[in-house]
């Protein structure tokens, strides 16, 4: 090998232009993880809310008590219903055994408009995913109610809500006033019947919000499902994220780190290289002596 093609190996190519110019090439930094250590997450942010809206026009209306846990605006369920068709096209190459929602309102519509299917009638065997509701002018737009036939296990999870204190929009219902509007997911997780992570004196520092969702990554890791989907939020997907790929290459990191758009689904592949998490694999095949 020639020095030329040593520093090559070593450094990655090049191409060398007429003009004495140099494009240089992405290097390959591969790396293998048993699989058994890794799961596939598709992170999804929720749909265009009513405090989106009025904070779009005045940052200082995220602090209106008027988009108290704010619902999806008639355009942020066009959103939801559209990534539902778009999850249904790829068929069997977008897969979720459990879909994690943030217990937020806007989440959960979300979820339901992405995942359910409109048109649940009483009499259905199972419980609607969501129940009908009427329009409330510039607060809440009318839906039919949301069949869960078909989905796979819908479970609320506080660890993944939005950036928490001093936006009323970020602030949780009451359990009371949410379960009975989505009868098919379960709420079993969260322990406290009012909100009382939000707090309007104390916005979360962006390192709480970090350190919040490696948590939530570790309890993904923990869980027994391979495939999961998460409903959540801009602020918290963004600062989480942060916490991961800092050895990636720039495009990598870029990619992985952008902020997200209102309903955008992207998947990203989480990884225990520390094998923290003992589970089984079960397209594992022993061989040899074993097989007889």
């Amino acid at each position: 090998m020639t020095a030329t093609e040593d520093e090559h190996a070593a450094n990655g190519s090049a191409h060398v232009h007429a003009d004495g110019s140099h494009e240089e090439h992405p290097v390959p930094r591969l790396t293998l993880t048993p699989h058994r250590h890794t799961k596939v997450i598709h992170l999804i942010r929720h749909g265009l809310g009513y405090h989106n809206v009025a904070g779009h026009k005045d940052h200082e209306l995220y602090k209106s008590w008027d988009y108290e846990d704010a619902h999806l605006t008639a355009e942020g369920w066009k959103q939801a219903l559209a990534l539902g068709q778009h999850i249904r096209a790829l068929g069997p190459a977008f897969r979720a055994d459990a879909v994690v929602i943030s217990p937020l309102t806007r989440a959960l519509e979300t979820a339901a408009g992405a995942f359910g299917s409109v048109g649940w009638q009483q009499g259905d065997p199972q419980p609607p995913f969501m129940l009908e509701q009427s329009e409330v002018p510039g607060k809440r737009a009318a839906m039919q109610a949301i069949s869960a036939a078909g989905c796979p296990p819908l479970i609320a999870w506080e660890g993944c809500r939005e950036h928490l204190g001093v936006h009323p929009c970020d602030k949780r219902r009451a359990l009371a006033e949410i379960r009975p509007r989505f009868p098919a997911v379960d709420f079993s997780l969260i322990e406290d019947e009012e909100d009382v992570l939000w707090r309007l004196e104390h916005r979360e520092t962006h390192e709480e919000i970090k350190r919040r969702g490696v948590r939530f990554m570790q309890w993904l890791m923990s869980r027994p499902e391979q495939h999961i989907a998460v409903v959540s939020h801009s602020s918290f997907f963004f600062f989480m994220l942060q916490a991961f790929g800092q050895g990636a290459a720039p495009g990598v990191q870029g990619e992985l780190h952008k902020w997200y758009d209102n309903c955008e689904l992207r998947t990203v592949v989480l990884s225990d290289e520390g094998g923290a998490h003992d589970h089984p694999d079960p397209l594992h095949f022993r061989g040899g002596k074993h097989v007889l």
